[in-house]
């Protein structure tokens, strides 16, 4: 069986992934409106290593043979930031903009770091993840776009040590590095590594990202053979469960790179899924707009509630599905009409050169 080009499925469990964050920010952000709150979603924030661990087996899988030279690199880095950079930089702009249009009507958001102005420029830079700020601020889903960029300058130390040391010495190499940064932060007085996002999230990125490379490596040496996917949907359906069910959240990473490689198994081996159709894959192209327009809505979304004065808990679960239905549909229109012109135009090769690989990853 032939190598597919694109892991749809993998692409719809990060659309997944993108709503269950989605969902848990809704819930902080209407936690305000309701008499006995009780913060249920908080688990689901982990859901982003899982996008650094499906970021890892994807690039791995396009481009773990292509890097080879500072030219590939250069190209490599082209099109990654062709990729992730338009639509950051139209949100990180909104958010400046609302930034002096509040200045001049003396209006107060709820969280007034979301518009400081000491955050516009490592924000534009995609630095605010690297611990030069002191709150995330701004869009603040975008901290792990930071923290993506971050591990994409390593992917070529990454791959290296993959090719020497083989998938097992990769994996081993993420486990210390998550043990000592727990040793150094723990110490230090800081919180987590695990919940990292400013205070040097870049750095949490790193485990994650690389188990995922790791794994494209073994599922690509493994024999393709036909899995049923009642299995890797089962193993998924879990982690949520565990997930919200208060289990440490270094159990839950550790679970991430199996289940993207169960899926992925599952993917090669050919059998007809459901989550591969046409719709779920425009839903896999959404993910990353999800992701990042998400908050917009939020915004309206309050005020609407407060509005109306929305306060039962089938209120504001309603309330809930509409902000991600409408960011949703928000997305899917931004990755046909601006992302993906956005990324061909500055994506294409300078002076004619040949292109790096056939790439066919939709988000990061």
């Amino acid at each position: 069986m032939s190598e597919p080009r694109r892991y749809v499925v993998l692409d719809t469990y990060r659309y997944i992934a993108a709503a269950g964050v989605v969902m848990y920010h809704n819930e902080a952000n209407f936690a305000p409106f309701v008499a006995a709150h009780v913060d249920r979603l908080e688990r689901l924030t982990h859901l982003v290593d899982f996008f650094f661990v499906l970021s890892g087996f994807v690039l791995m899988h396009t481009y773990g043979n292509s890097v080879k030279s500072w030219g590939d690199f250069g190209r490599f880095m082209q099109k990654r930031i062709a990729r992730v950079y338009p639509l950051h930089f139209v949100t990180s702009i909104i958010f400046i903009a609302a930034a002096a249009l509040f200045a001049v009507t003396g209006f107060q958001l709820r969280d007034p770091g979301a518009t400081d102005p000491a955050l516009f420029a490592p924000t534009l830079l995609l630095l605010h993840a690297w611990g030069i700020t002191t709150h995330p601020g701004m869009n603040f889903p975008s901290w792990s776009i930071s923290s993506e960029l971050f591990v994409y300058l390593l992917f070529p130390l990454f791959a290296m040590l993959l090719a020497r040391f083989r998938a097992g010495g990769a994996i081993l190499f993420a486990v210390v590095f998550a043990l000592a940064m727990d040793t150094i932060r723990t110490s230090l007085g800081m919180r987590s590594w695990t919940v990292a996002t400013f205070d040097y999230g870049m750095l949490r990125a790193v485990p994650t990202f690389l188990a995922g490379m790791a794994v494209s490596v073994v599922v690509r040496s493994l024999p393709a053979r036909p899995i049923s996917w009642r299995g890797p949907h089962l193993f998924m359906a879990a982690i949520f469960i565990l997930m919200i069910g208060g289990v440490r959240p270094e159990f839950i990473l550790m679970t991430f790179p199996v289940a993207v490689g169960y899926i992925a198994m599952a993917e090669r081996g050919g059998d007809p899924s459901r989550l591969a159709t046409p719709f779920f894959a425009r839903l896999g192209d959404a993910s990353y707009g999800v992701y990042l327009l998400h908050m917009f809505v939020q915004i309206a979304a309050v005020q609407v509630i407060r509005k109306f004065g929305l306060t039962s808990p089938g209120e504001l679960l309603a309330m809930s599905f509409a902000v991600l239905i409408v960011t949703t549909l928000l997305a899917m229109l931004s990755f046909s009409w601006f992302e993906n012109p956005a990324r061909r135009w500055l994506g294409k090769p300078f002076f004619n050169r040949k292109p790096l690989a056939a790439t066919t990853e939709r988000a990061p």
